[in-house]
This record gives C-alpha cells, sequence and structure tokens, in this order.
C-alpha cells in the first residue's frame, strides 16, 4: 500500500454536514446497512465521482469509527486518481487480471485514513474484465475487509458497467444534476439498474450552488 498525504482533502462548514447527512441516510439505517454501494448518474458530467469521494471522505473521519474504501470502476473515464492527488498506476484492473495484488494496489489518503483502489491500466476489454469471475471476487474481499465499499462507476446511460455490477453490489445511489439531468434520463438510468438486478437505494440531487470544496469540484 502507498501512503499518499493529499492536500485539502477534510471537509468543512456545510459540505461536511451535507455529506455527513448523504452518509447517516445510506448507512445508519434500522435495517442491516449496505456494505457496498455504487455511486452513478445517468450520463457524464453530473456529479457522480464528486459525490462518491465527498462521501468516503466524510465515512473515513474517525468519528465514523468505521473503514471505508473509495474503488474507481469507471474503467472508461477514471478520475478519481485526480481528485485525490493520486498516483495513476496499477489499481482495479490490474488486480482483476491478476496483474496486481490488492495489497499493492491500495492507496491511502490522510486524514481518515481513507484507502482507495484507483481504476488502473487502461485496456480495450472493458466488458470482459468485468463480466469475469475475479470482479466479484474482488468486491467480496473488499466487503470482508472493510466496513463500506463505495464503487465510482461509469454513466448508467451510456455504458452497461453499471448493470453488471449492480447485481454484486447491496444498491446504487444515483446522481442527478439540477438543470441538467432529465426526468425521463433519471428514469432510464433507474430502470437499466433494476433490469440487472441492482437495488436503487436513493438518488442526490446534484447543485453546483451546495458548498463542496473546490479540490472536489475542479474537474466535474
Amino acid at each position: 500500500m502507498t501512503e499518499t498525504q493529499a492536500a485539502a482533502v477534510a471537509l468543512s462548514g456545510q459540505a461536511q454536514e451535507f455529506f455527513h447527512g448523504l452518509w447517516a441516510s445510506l448507512f445508519y439505517t434500522p435495517q442491516a446497512p449496505p456494505k457496498s454501494v455504487l455511486i452513478c448518474s445517468p450520463n457524464a458530467d453530473e456529479g457522480a465521482t464528486t459525490i462518491a469521494c465527498g462521501l468516503a471522505i466524510s465515512g473515513a473521519s474517525p468519528a465514523e469509527r468505521s473503514r471505508a474504501i473509495l474503488v474507481d470502476f469507471n474503467l472508461r473515464r477514471p478520475g478519481l486518481h485526480e481528485r485525490l492527488d493520486l498516483a495513476d498506476g496499477v489499481g482495479a484492473s490490474d488486480v482483476v487480471i491478476g496483474a496486481s495484488s490488492l495489497d499493492e494496489a491500495l492507496q491511502r489518503v490522510e486524514p481518515g485514513p481513507l484507502d482507495v483502489l484507483t481504476a488502473g491500466s487502461r485496456c480495450d476489454r472493458w466488458l470482459e474484465i468485468l463480466r469475469t469471475d475475479r470482479v466479484q471476487q474482488l468486491l467480496g474481499e473488499l466487503q470482508n475487509r472493510y466496513d463500506q465499499v463505495i464503487v465510482d462507476v461509469a454513466p448508467v446511460n451510456q455504458y452497461p458497467d453499471a448493470q453488471i455490477l449492480s447485481e454484486l453490489v447491496a444498491g446504487a445511489v444515483l446522481v442527478a444534476h439540477c438543470g441538467r439531468t432529465s426526468r425521463e434520463a433519471l428514469l432510464a438510468a433507474r430502470q437499466r439498474l433494476e433490469t440487472g438486478a441492482g437495488k436503487v437505494l436513493g438518488v442526490v440531487l446534484n447543485m453546483r450552488t451546495y458548498p463542496i470544496p473546490g479540490f472536489l469540484y475542479r474537474r466535474v
């Protein structure tokens, strides 16, 4: 594991309050809370990666007393490494194809600490990688190691990736951009996830007026 001190990753003010509230809504439930959650959006550039980062950082705080990991399974347009200033080296794709062990691919962000598994090496076999049993094995191992597994994935209406992964996790959160995401696109994304045997846990309305720190919004 590589330890990385990323700049200004701590949430503050209203952003902290927002993400703590989102964390509580997802993981503080009367029933057994989900251990693994997809964070996805109907289309590109609607803020799913931003929400995934903020949620994971919030959950990694010492106050939560839990271990969380953030995973980039957006193998088509990975962005977690950029937002958290991490190395763009080995990651999830390398672990799945057996080119790296999980421990070698993990990176750590302080404070928190938060473990992050970036997308890893690029290739043209996205669907082949996602459909292998090794993806299920990887997610299973992560759920055994961590209390929460937060997975960023490619847009639902543009690629089948989220549908494939949805049956391997406890549920999905759809991120809709206010003023950009149409009702029809949101309903279509929900239908796609449910067709893939996934469970939609809720919808986050993402607005640029939310007080989310600049280091998260910089590349949205």
